[in-house]
């Protein structure tokens, strides 16, 4: 199984619209960081038991997709000598079996506390990072205000465009066909601060009018890479 093959199949990541090389560079930089994980846009259709339960049609749904590349501790890793710590980003280690499977199986369930935070009652409501958009323009809309945010902007973008969170705001919410979309300060805040992987749009109707209107308002975007061929 080649390099691509090895993403699909350990992670599901989805690697449309993105070269193996990318895939690369990707994944090795989330093994380097310190959260190792990240999030993208998934899209899937609708499963059978779903469309049983609820009704309805089978059709796409879109929704953001978290990933951790943890280790999943079903073997133990052996710390190769001359190395210190585990970087798997730059190196590849061998691992032997536990003992026994009561071994593993603490060994797991200590593991998980690293990214799970105990319930309080006063704690405030944490975002669904994995709501459902309601439309493909949805998905073009945050996928823009994803990548302005991002840490370098893509797609032309400089990231001094617009003066505050308020402009930015005004410039979606100008556009006459959003239809709804609910754009606000504090969701703009929380797009800012997550690990996100950026992929291209789908090339849709209402995207591509929403494409044509950055571009005239924003004549050094590039549309041309904003949308999936």
């Amino acid at each position: 199984m080649g390099y691509e093959g090895g993403i699909k199949a350990t992670t599901g990541f989805q690697s449309q619209g993105y070269s193996v090389e990318e895939m690369v560079s990707i994944f090795n930089n989330v093994l380097a960081s310190k959260e190792k994980e990240f999030e993208f846009t998934q899209s899937r259709v609708r499963s059978a038991k779903d469309v049983f339960s609820l009704g309805g049609h089978v059709t796409i749904i879109n929704r953001d997709q978290k990933i951790r590349m943890l280790y999943d501790n079903r073997r133990i890793i052996e710390e190769t000598k001359g190395y210190k710590g585990f970087d798997m980003s730059v190196n590849l280690f061998d691992s032997k079996p536990f003992t026994t499977p009561l071994e593993c199986s603490r060994q797991r369930f200590i593991s998980r506390f690293a990214f799970k935070l105990p319930y309080l009652k006063a704690a405030p409501v944490k975002a669904n990072y994995k709501s459902i958009y309601k439309s493909y323009l949805e998905v073009g809309v945050r996928s823009f205000l994803k990548r302005y945010l991002a840490e370098k902007p893509f797609f032309g973008l400089k990231g001094n465009e617009f003066k505050g969170y308020k402009e930015l705001i005004s410039f979606i919410t100008g556009y006459d066909q959003t239809n709804g979309i609910k754009i606000s300060k504090q969701s703009i805040s929380a797009l800012k601060h997550r690990k996100l992987i950026l992929r291209p749009v789908p090339n849709t109707r209402e995207n591509i009018a929403f494409a044509a209107y950055l571009k005239t308002v924003l004549p050094h975007f590039d549309d041309a890479s904003f949308l999936k061929k």
